[in-house]
């Protein structure tokens, strides 16, 4: 059996009640996002090499994220989960969100005299701009939001995309051109 047929085996007999459906499901969600944190922590390396900021941020580590993600999504009313894409797309909602709040959070920690960590308040500044405007872009392109997030945080493969938003592989190519051109945009 696959795992998209699988998963919504999964996710099926959870709506129907199965308390070890449910279970499953979790369990599911951690692996996953373990798997999309090892594979992102290792892109990020190979970029940036091993001693960058990124991988020694404590706040956004991987395990770190994992955890707080599996934490909301065990939390959270999953009633509208019907498929896998379903799952990745709350899955994908959930990581940005914290993301998002601890950067909030450290910015509002930060709320000094701007000297040394003039360059950290810009980057929360950018991230928090860039929620915005994923946003909008959300509301406006939804299919085009949706392939931007699996593919940039959830880490997936345009073919794994493909799959679960049912479009051609030329069709998440141009997505994604959009996306990141219609963003770069708003963020000058």
């Amino acid at each position: 059996m696959t795992k998209t047929t699988e998963l919504t085996r999964i996710i099926q007999n959870w709506q129907s009640g199965d308390k070890q459906a449910e279970s499953h499901l979790y369990q599911f969600a951690y692996l996953q996002l373990h798997s999309i944190a090892q594979e992102e922590r290792k892109r990020n390396a190979e970029k940036y090499g091993e001693n960058n900021d990124v991988l020694s941020d404590s706040v956004n580590s991987t395990t770190a994220l994992i955890h707080d993600a599996y934490i909301k999504l065990s939390n959270a009313e999953l009633t509208d989960i019907k498929t896998k894409r379903d799952f990745f797309l709350m899955a994908t909602k959930v990581m940005r969100q914290i993301l998002i709040d601890n950067a909030r959070s450290q910015q509002a920690q930060k709320r000094q005299p701007l000297t040394s960590i003039e360059g950290e308040h810009n980057k929360f500044e950018q991230l928090i701009t860039m929620d915005k405007a994923l946003d909008s872009f959300s509301v406006r392109y939804p299919r085009q939001s949706s392939a931007l997030k699996l593919k940039y945080l959830m880490g997936m493969k345009n073919t794994e995309i493909c799959q679960l938003l049912e479009c051609s592989p030329s069709l998440i190519e141009k997505d994604l051109k959009f996306s990141r051109s219609w963003l770069q945009t708003r963020m000058m």
